[in-house]
């Protein structure tokens, strides 16, 4: 067969190769380049399918640079776009080690980069690195070895950045239930029990303490309104009760017992 025509598509750096006046297939302008391909040239069925196969790798090569144009990417994040495009396996394969040649996919420098965010931009802790690499497909061998450059210490400076922005949000509770909110809340953003713990004795209650007495009162009248009916015969029930409540809630004794002549005083208003 002979190549009788070659015209430019609409799209950029595209051709369409006409055989015998007849058209056959579109290549990339590199193909074009590659295989010296002009008006006149005799092609096999072999050729073209050599052709058409390197197009297809040259196509996909392309759509995976534009992806990785706009941010670092791991093989696992390649190849899914790639199969979302439609790609044989056999050409996302080439297409992949092709690109790790040329160091434009290296999951390791991909680990170190996000590693770096979780540290100095999100504050994430090390669970949930691990578990956000391991969703882009890094292997547990890269992850661990990357995990070593986040230390223990930047660990808890981390973690007492997050929870003191936390706690900001937290004065309407009791210290006790902040500390263990705090404790949670640090937890669930990766990391230890351990630097969890570690993280209390650096921050500062002071806004919580000086709402708790008046929460406790606000806590009671709630309580005795709900409850008051029931225990008419029989206050001292009513008074253990209300106190069983305010400790689950958190409330010390001091701050109960103040809570409560507190109350006393003012009856009057909260019911």
């Amino acid at each position: 067969m002979v190549i009788t025509k070659i015209e430019a598509q609409k799209k950029k750096g595209r051709y369409n190769i006409y055989l015998n006046d007849t058209f056959a297939f579109g290549v990339d302008e590199a193909t074009v380049v590659k295989y010296a391909l002009f008006k006149g040239t005799e092609l096999t069925k072999e050729q073209i399918d050599e052709i058409q196969h390197d197009d297809c790798i040259q196509q996909a090569y392309q759509k995976a640079l534009h992806f990785l144009n706009f941010k670092l990417r791991s093989t696992k994040e390649v190849y899914e776009k790639l199969e979302k495009l439609e790609f044989d396996e056999e050409i996302i394969n080439e297409v992949l080690g092709k690109l790790h040649e040329q160091n434009f996919i290296n999951d390791t420098f991909y680990a170190e980069s996000y590693l770096n965010q979780a540290k100095f931009v999100t504050f994430k802790g090390p669970k949930s690195v691990v578990f956000d690499l391991q969703k882009k497909g890094i292997s547990d061998k890269v992850i661990q070895t990357v995990l070593e450059g986040y230390t223990l210490k930047e660990q808890l400076e981390n973690a007492i950045q997050i929870a003191q922005s936390y706690l900001k949000g937290q004065k309407r509770v009791t210290p006790k239930v902040a500390k263990q909110k705090v404790k949670v809340f640090v937890m669930q953003k990766g990391y230890s029990k351990e630097i969890a713990e570690e993280v209390v004795p650096f921050l500062s209650f002071e806004a919580q303490s000086e709402m708790e007495a008046e929460l406790a009162v606000k806590e009671i009248a709630t309580i005795y309104r709900r409850i008051a009916k029931k225990y008419e015969e029989n206050e001292s029930a009513l008074w253990y009760q209300i106190k069983g409540k305010l400790y689950q809630k958190g409330f010390t004794s001091s701050v109960i017992e103040q809570a409560i002549a507190q109350f006393e005083m003012e009856k009057a208003e909260w019911i």
